[in-house]
């Protein structure tokens, strides 16, 4: 059946215009609430650690490996943005 894919599949919805805006908020980016709400059960649970989820499931390893990354560089952005805009100034 049918889950609403385009006719090129996954890839072609991963990787169309449209798929990378959702989600998000109104300029295409995450509000820090959203960002920092959503991430602290997770930073607080044990389980939620790639190495320990790639005995269930390797695809499910390489989300939570996913995240993890994108919650960082979330972090490392906050830092460097001032500062980069400082120096452009």
């Amino acid at each position: 059946g049918s889950v609403g894919l385009p006719p090129g599949g996954s890839r072609a919805a991963l990787g169309s215009p449209r798929a990378a805006g959702r989600g998000r908020g109104s300029r295409g980016t995450a509000s820090p609430r959203s960002v920092s709400s959503c991430r602290r059960p997770y930073q607080a649970d044990p389980s939620f650690d790639p190495e320990f989820i790639m005995s269930k499931s390797t695809a499910a390893a390489g989300l939570c490996s996913w995240c993890l990354n994108i919650v960082r560089f979330y972090e490392v952005y906050c830092e460097v943005e001032p500062k980069r805009l400082a120096l452009a100034e």
